[in-house]
């Protein structure tokens, strides 16, 4: 059996479990960057081939990573990719870029996994620009990025 477990949620950043027989295959970290595609992100396919024009009317870019401490199979990406795809709104002034990595040692660290820590390691890993301070997180003021 699979199944989705929504771990983390605030304004810019959700963080899912991907599991399959109650067994934690990847880590989903859905970043919204609440800004137009960076000269790096310029460079990947498709936007390599679009015209500048094009790209400039892009306004927002949805940046979604699994991480997992195994290489993840062509069908578990292809389903996730799918499933995240269908999941978030997109207009033609947004666009998501996909992106697959292994951290070999996840599960093997210091930080309890499912906590502030532990998720900055993750991020950290990613090279997100975001960083958690648990001690401004409040669960009160967590919410979903399509209730923005």
């Amino acid at each position: 059996m699979q199944s989705f477990v929504r771990v983390f949620k605030s304004r810019d950043l959700e963080i899912f479990q991907f599991l399959r027989n109650r067994n934690v295959v990847s880590y989903i970290v859905v970043e919204d960057t609440r800004k137009p595609l960076s000269d790096a992100d310029k460079k990947i396919d498709p936007f390599c081939y679009m015209d500048e024009e094009d790209i400039d009317k892009i306004l927002n870019v949805f940046k979604i990573t699994f991480a997992s401490d195994l290489e993840l199979s062509e069908e578990d990406r292809l389903f996730l990719t799918n499933f995240f795809n269908d999941l978030l709104n997109i207009t033609n002034l947004t666009t998501m870029i996909f992106k697959s990595i292994v951290v070999n040692d996840l599960f093997n660290h210091e930080f309890r996994v499912d906590t502030i820590p532990f998720f900055n390691r993750l991020l950290e890993c990613l090279k997100s620009d975001v960083y958690l301070d648990e001690h401004e997180i409040e669960d009160s003021n967590w919410m979903y990025l399509s209730q923005d």
